[in-house]
């Protein structure tokens, strides 16, 4: 499949009508875009020939470190889905079930914990890119650019997809710890 069939598909999928993939799908997926070209750069620049021995060597671990934080990425938009069906299934638990509230107060956590990890992520990829953007050669960093405008972007809409869940969660010690946390996501972009 010729790439942009796979990113029309997913479009496809994010306009429809059915609940995912949603915003949280979307922010990781922004995300992984974010650092595919950030690894994209690093691995154009190690490729050219005018790029000295040394910066070649020194971006080495950074691409697999950006490769590993991709996956992640990647692995994040499935589960966000996945987070979601948890939540629609202790919702159709019926109402008189002891466990019902439990259960859904656990899938609410979950929803939130996702974009949490989506956000915790994607600033990970905006570190490494701090770490190697004086590397990278001047013909390919405008992807540099456009890549942590994308993880900024991901960060930020992470923070509103944990603040609907946030709503619901009756937990005190996860409420406080997902508003330290969006606190903290907010002032990295």
């Amino acid at each position: 499949m010729e790439w942009f069939k796979a990113a029309e598909k997913f479009n496809q999928a994010l306009a429809s009508a059915d609940p995912t993939p949603g915003g949280g799908a979307a922010a990781a997926m922004a995300a992984a875009m974010g650092c595919s070209l950030a690894l994209m750069a690093a691995q154009t620049t190690v490729k050219r020939k005018a790029t000295a021995q040394e910066i070649k060597d020194k971006l080495q671990p950074h691409i697999r470190k950006l490769g590993a934080l991709k996956t992640q990425l990647s692995n994040l938009i499935q589960e966000d889905g996945a987070a979601y069906s948890a939540f629609i299934v202790a919702k159709k638990l019926p109402k008189e079930d002891s466990d019902r509230e439990k259960a859904m107060q656990d899938a609410l956590i979950y929803a939130a914990r996702v974009p949490a990890d989506t956000a915790t992520t994607a600033i990970q990829c905006l570190r490494e890119i701090d770490l190697i953007k004086d590397d990278i050669s001047p013909v390919i960093m405008s992807d540099i650019y456009c890549g942590q405008h994308l993880l900024k972007g991901a960060v930020r809409c992470c923070v509103e997809n944990i603040k609907a869940n946030l709503e619901f969660i009756k937990d005190a010690d996860w409420s406080e710890k997902f508003r330290q946390h969006m606190e903290v996501f907010l002032k990295s972009c």
